[in-house]
Order: structure tokens, then C-alpha cells, then sequence
């Protein structure tokens, strides 16, 4: 105790630590070159990985030539694209569905699709070879007449590299596949049934029937023999050959009964009219041969049933495109790279999940409007709400493509909208949609 101030009263004083010795100059300038040494290597570590990740980036790892293979990234055409028919979402409520969807179901023209001789299409063609459901064979027999006509398709695309199946048409090298097996592809592969590879150009694609025709360099080929899908019944064998999960299980055979017939799906917003099968089809038998007991070609595999929200995994259900049809849609691509015939509106639509008078409900929304079109002539306007087209309710882009469909170019219908809270009636005339 301090003498000089007694208990209780006079300053405390708390002995004060040692100064410590502070950084000099030097240590200050070295501390800041450190620190910005470190930040130009995180934002060179950023922008390397954004060119090696970024799928759009010419340097990127995902593009052409990549070594990634089917298992590590699916692509579109292993079916990546397509719908897992069951509701997957329990109890979610609905979300607006972010898709712009064109009312065409036309996309651009991609790399495999450009500069496209079609000068010997015509009698390409006309010489695809038709069967009569002749005498019934054994599985091997159809085994040994079909799959020398099926092929194997790698695409690469941005996002990595799927596999599909073919269908041969022609000796010369027309091949018949689905329209999502080939999409966004850079560079087409095909191999044949004797192991031989040609590099294939697009001649057209459909996305509303899902079926494209694409070509190889090649002679001498194997051509399929192509039935009549019209004639088939429930309940007779239905046979699918293809390359299931990719070329390691090519020209894979698998044997089931047709299902149904004429059965009625939705796809990507397309209505379709489809034969339902139990042969096994899986992600890479896509746009292979369903055949009939003679061995002929009687639909394209296209898509299966996976799984269903409330019954867990489903079995036994895929989906061939009936061969008459598929068959008059590919000689439109062969020769022209489109379909004609069909009619135009000119809009791009949405399906959302908003409220409408107060109700929350699923309508279609126009997007935007193409200038000179047949919609932009009839005073259709972005966001208006189509309520109905030709007098039908519409409620999903499905709908709205239904009826469309129902019409040729020339027609002239009624289309019904909203425009900010009243109803609004205009007539339409159709044009023909030319890519």
C-alpha cells in the first residue's frame, strides 16, 4: 500500500505492460505485397476456371473433344431431355414454368445441320423398302434380319457426349432417329452394325413428332424393311433392338407385346399420338426399331415411363412413334430439312402458374410476338393470356399446339386473350411455318 495515500482513499494506478516494438516501415511494405500477390492468384484461379467449366467457353472442358464419357455427364441424347412421365414434386406446390416454348417447335439450325446436299433425296425416298407382315420368325430370325439395319449414334454437344440409336433407310446412308437424340449436337458419330464409324450430317429434325433424319457417306448399307403401323393389334410381340446406356451394351435385343395402341402423351409440350410397349427400353435405345414377329419396323423408340411420385419406380411401359407417320415426317426433312404443311402463329409462349381473376391456375402466356406474322398481323400482343383458340379451352402450350395442329395454313380462327383484365376476341388467318 502506497504510504503516501491511506486505505480507501487517492488514485490507483495499474502498473503499465512493457511497449511492444511496432512494425517498422520495411514490414508494412512487405505485408502489402503479400496481400496483393495473394489476390492476383484468387482472380487468376477465377477466370481460368470459369473458361475450363463454363460450357460456353471455347477453352471449356465440357466442349468438343472432351474425354468425358456417357456416365460421367449425360447428354441429350441419352435421353437427358427427356420427361420422367411421373410427378416427381409429392405435395410442391406448382411453380411457373421458366420454358420459353415456340409455338413451332423449331430451334436454329446447328452445326451438323448446315450446307446439306439433297439433291438425290427424292429417290432416296421413294425407295425405301415396305414389308406386308409376312410369315411370323423366331426371335433369332428377326434378330439376324434386323440388326445389321440398326445403328449406334454418339453426339457431342457443349454440355458432353450421349448416345442414341438409328434406323437404316437407305443403302446410301439415310438414317431415321429421334429429333432429342441428335439436338444441340457439334459433331454427329455413327456406327454400324459391322463396327464401322462415319461422321453424320443433320438433314432436319422435328421436336413436335420427335423424329430427324440424318446422313452418312456410305454404301451398301443394310436397309431396314418398314411395316405398317396401322395394322398392328394389342397384344402381338414387339421387339426392340438398340444401344441401352450407351455402345458398351449395343444392339442390345429385348422382346415385350404391344400394349396399346394410339395411346395419347404429352412430351415437351407436344401432344403425340404413340404405341405403348413392354419390350425394355432404356436411355440409348432411343430412336432404334420397335419391330413386329416378321421382323419389320414398326415404330421408333422413343420414351419410357420411369417412376411415379405416389407408386415409387414403374416397369414395363415405353413409347414407340407409330412408323407411318415418322415415316412421312422424315421425307419432308430429307428433302426440305422441315415440315410442310403445318401452321404458323408467330408467338413464343409460356406456361405459368398465376393468378387470374383472383384464381391461381395454369395458363399460357405469349412471351414476344414475331414481326409480319400471322399472330402480329392479328394484334396479338406480349403478355397476353390465350384463354382459347378456335373455341377450345386453353390451358397448357400443349393445348394451344393441339388445336393449331388441328388447322392447315390458310385456316382462319378465333383466338380468345386477356389483356390487362379484359377479354379481348381477334380473328387470325394461318400462314405455313417455313422452317
Amino acid at each position: 500500500m502506497n504510504q503516501n495515500y491511506p486505505y480507501g482513499q487517492g488514485p490507483y494506478y495499474q502498473p503499465e505492460p512493457p511497449k511492444k516494438k511496432g512494425l517498422g516501415a520495411g514490414g508494412i511494405i512487405a505485408i502489402i505485397l503479400v496481400s496483393c500477390f495473394a489476390l492476383m492468384l484468387l482472380v487468376g484461379a477465377a477466370v481460368v476456371g470459369n473458361l475450363l467449366l463454363n460450357p460456353d467457353s471455347r477453352y471449356s472442358i465440357y466442349g468438343s473433344g472432351s474425354s468425358r464419357s456417357e456416365s460421367d455427364l449425360p447428354g441429350p441424347g441419352e435421353d437427358g431431355g427427356r420427361p420422367n412421365f411421373g410427378n416427381d414434386d409429392g405435395e410442391k406446390l406448382p411453380d411457373t414454368d421458366k420454358r420459353l416454348e415456340s409455338e413451332t417447335g423449331t430451334e436454329p439450325v446447328s452445326e451438323t445441320e448446315k450446307d446439306v446436299d439433297r439433291t438425290d433425296a427424292e429417290k432416296a425416298m421413294d425407295g425405301i423398302t415396305r414389308g406386308n407382315a409376312g410369315t411370323a420368325l423366331s426371335t433369332k430370325e428377326i434378330y439376324k434380319k434386323a440388326a445389321p439395319s440398326v445403328v449406334g449414334i454418339v453426339v457431342a454437344t457443349r454440355q458432353g457426349t450421349g448416345s442414341g440409336s438409328g434406323i437404316v433407310m437407305t443403302s446410301d446412308g439415310y438414317i431415321l432417329t429421334n429429333a432429342h437424340v441428335v439436338k444441340d449436337a457439334i459433331s454427329i458419330t455413327v456406327t454400324t452394325f459391322d463396327g464401322q464409324e462415319y461422321p453424320a450430317t443433320v438433314l432436319g429434325r422435328d421436336e413436335s413428332t420427335d423424329v430427324a433424319v440424318i446422313r452418312i457417306d456410305a454404301t451398301g448399307l443394310k436397309a431396314a424393311t418398314f411395316g405398317d403401323s396401322d395394322a398392328i393389334q394389342v397384344g402381338e410381340d414387339a421387339i426392340a433392338i438398340g444401344n441401352p446406356l450407351g455402345m458398351e451394351l449395343s444392339f442390345t435385343i429385348t422382346k415385350g407385346i404391344v400394349s396399346a395402341i394410339n395411346r395419347n402423351i404429352t412430351i415437351d409440350n407436344y401432344s403425340m399420338t404413340v404405341i405403348q410397349t413392354d419390350a425394355s427400353i432404356n436411355p440409348g435405345n432411343s430412336g432404334g426399331p420397335l419391330l413386329n414377329d416378321a421382323g419389320e419396323v414398326i415404330g421408333i423408340t422413343s420414351a419410357k415411363i420411369m417412376s411415379d411420385y405416389s407408386t415409387g419406380t414403374v416397369e414395363g411401359i415405353g413409347f414407340a412413334i407409330p412408323i407411318n407417320s415418322a415415316l412421312d415426317i422424315a421425307r419432308d426433312l430429307a428433302l426440305y430439312g422441315r415440315v410442310t404443311g403445318r401452321p404458323y402463329l408467330g408467338i413464343m409462349v409460356q406456361t405459368q402458374y398465376i393468378n387470374v381473376n383472383g384464381e391461381y391456375a395454369y395458363h399460357v402466356v405469349i412471351v414476344s410476338v414475331d414481326e409480319d406474322s400471322p399472330a402480329a398481323k392479328a394484334g396479338l400482343r406480349k403478355d397476353d393470356v390465350i384463354v382459347s383458340f378456335n373455341g377450345a379451352e386453353i390451358e397448357q402450350t400443349s393445348d394451344l399446339l393441339a388445336e393449331r395442329d388441328k388447322c392447315s395454313p390458310g385456316d382462319t380462327v378465333k383466338i380468345r386473350v386477356l389483356r390487362d383484365g379484359r377479354t379481348v376476341d381477334l380473328s387470325l388467318t394461318l400462314a405455313e411455318a417455313q422452317s
